[in-house]
């Protein structure tokens, strides 16, 4: 449903119908990271410019934001 990726170039997320939220390295395609807080489809995400912040909407009527270090 939606893609972002980090302005370093180092970082993909992606947010689809399965409710979850994943983190990529879009050089290798390796999934990094699940993130399953959402009880609908994810339709929107974004990154923060430093990429330590990633935020997703939902068909759930909510807004997640993740920490990352």
């Amino acid at each position: 449903k939606s893609i972002a990726i980090s302005p370093q170039g180092n970082t993909l997320i992606s947010g689809s119908a399965d409710k979850t939220v994943k983190i990529w390295h879009p050089g290798s395609g390796e999934l990094l990271y699940t993130l399953t807080d959402h009880l609908s489809a994810v339709t929107t995400v974004a990154i923060s410019h430093d990429g330590a912040t990633i935020a997703s909407s939902s068909q759930d009527n909510t807004i997640k934001i993740w920490k990352f270090e």
